[in-house]
């Protein structure tokens, strides 16, 4: 028999009351962060509330203008997975309708006239960005249950009921029953379908028509659409299967740039397109044991120590989430001689050091980074500015704004993790005290820093 990944209590995130609301119209799956039509533990929990309901599922998705760093980039990445989405959910029998919010001076978003028709709202759990402050915000509003299901992760991050302040100490309860937990997730067909009449017309973006909508938008129009990188599942899947034949084979090899041996996953990842499960089993199976055993642990035991650190530490975006000692030690060499660079020669890659530059023209051109280079990247901005709250904020708004994968709880365990987060003390270094120093010109003997420089001009 086969056997799936199972949608247990613990994936659900609940306040007040849960029972679906009787005589409504459907169940409303609003989805958020998880935009997939498979591999979907909330759209698996609203199917299952409207077959017992005897309703159909509708699918809710919108894009808005006024999220932090909304620019072209995220806006394009989004629109190119809807694509996906509307041949996906179309092939599966269930409505989804996406509503581009324009910025206009238009109707304010459906969402809740939506929801007031709904027996339960089904959304997105996710532990940082505007996901849960939007969530709180329905729930004050709307007059039916919300209940939010964790999709993101493989082990439910409600099981994890403390902070771990280290891979060390996660890993072990994370491979614990791995094996009961890393399965394929069911995808149940509903057994009622629509049609539903919507109050709003349905954006259907093609290929020819994202330019257009993007450029109608209220965003950022000076942050371009990645280089190279191209939304949706068929494009996450296409990647993957070229990973596990050319890239996994030598990831223990992962650190040189100039090799394109990493997956790549993160920001598909990160938009949900794919899910880790997928992904995950996708490289167990083609192995080899070695390199599976590596990619597990950065995909798995990283990943997921990020999502336990948003979780349970809500000033995740503030110094007060680095470890004490390293928050005494960077604050005991404030004063220690540094070039100081502004946030603009920062922002534009205008620093004295052609690999630092080389590795933002990446986030301004590809928003993408491989993860050695993005651990020099950080290190390196707390040695060129005064103190770790300006070297913090520099770093959260570089990465969230170019990185196609930032404003995710990875990027808030990666950027910490330069600060000292799950981490221990070193040598002293000046700047640095006890905080693990990295070096831009060592790199030299590790990977070849010209080759890369050159690729990115």
């Amino acid at each position: 028999m086969q056997r799936f990944a199972p949608l247990t209590d613990d994936r659900l995130w609940t306040k007040g009351a849960t029972r679906p609301l009787p005589g409504r119209e459907f169940v409303l799956y609003w989805m958020q962060v998880v935009q997939r039509a498979h591999d979907n533990f909330a759209l698996n929990f609203a199917i299952e509330r409207a077959d017992e309901l005897g309703l159909p599922v509708l699918v809710y998705q919108e894009l808005r203008h006024d999220y932090p760093w909304a620019s072209d980039r995220f806006h394009t990445f989004v629109l190119e997975g809807v694509v996906d989405l509307q041949r996906d959910f179309a092939a599966r029998g269930i409505q989804y309708a996406c509503h581009l919010v324009t910025g206009d001076t238009e109707a304010a978003p459906p969402l809740i006239a939506l929801a007031n028709r709904a027996a339960m709202v089904v959304t997105d759990w996710f532990p940082t960005f505007v996901v849960p402050r939007r969530t709180k915000e329905l729930r004050a509003s709307a007059d039916c249950p919300v209940v939010a299901v964790d999709s993101s992760t493989v082990i439910p991050a409600k099981r994890l009921d403390k902070a771990f302040s280290g891979a060390r100490h996660i890993r072990p309860v994370l491979m614990k029953d791995l094996d009961d937990w890393l399965l394929p997730p069911e995808n149940p067909e509903p057994a009622k379908r629509g049609p539903i009449d919507l109050p709003f017309e349905v954006t259907r973006p093609s290929d020819e028509t994202i330019a257009s909508l993007v450029a109608s938008c209220a965003i950022d129009h000076d942050v371009a659409p990645a280089v190279g990188w191209r939304g949706g599942t068929t494009a996450a899947r296409k990647r993957l299967k070229w990973w596990t034949k050319n890239g996994l084979p030598n990831y223990l090899e992962r650190n040189d740039p100039n090799l394109d041996v990493t997956s790549k996953m993160s920001p598909w990842l990160h938009f949900g397109h794919v899910s880790p499960h997928e992904v995950l089993l996708a490289a167990k199976k083609a192995g080899p044991q070695e390199a599976w055993e590596k990619f597990l642990d950065e995909t798995l035991t990283w990943r997921e120590l990020a999502f336990n650190l948003c979780t349970h530490n809500a000033k995740h975006r503030t110094t007060a989430a680095i470890p004490e000692w390293a928050q005494k030690e960077l604050a005991d060499h404030e004063g220690d001689p540094r070039t100081i660079y502004s946030s603009s020669q920062l922002e534009y890659a205008s620093t004295g050091d052609e690999l630092w530059n080389a590795c933002q023209r990446t986030y301004l051109r590809d928003g993408w980074m491989p993860n050695y280079l993005r651990m020099l990247w950080g290190k390196s901005v707390i040695g060129w500015t005064r103190d770790a709250a300006t070297a913090l904020r520099i770093l959260e708004h570089l990465n969230n704004k170019y990185s196609l994968d930032g404003r995710d709880p990875n990027s808030y365990g990666g950027v910490l993790w330069c600060f000292g987060k799950f981490d221990r003390p070193f040598y002293r270094r000046p700047i640095f005290g006890t905080v693990r120093y990295m070096s831009l010109k060592a790199a030299k003997t590790k990977f070849d820093t010209a080759k890369f420089i050159n690729s990115t001009t």
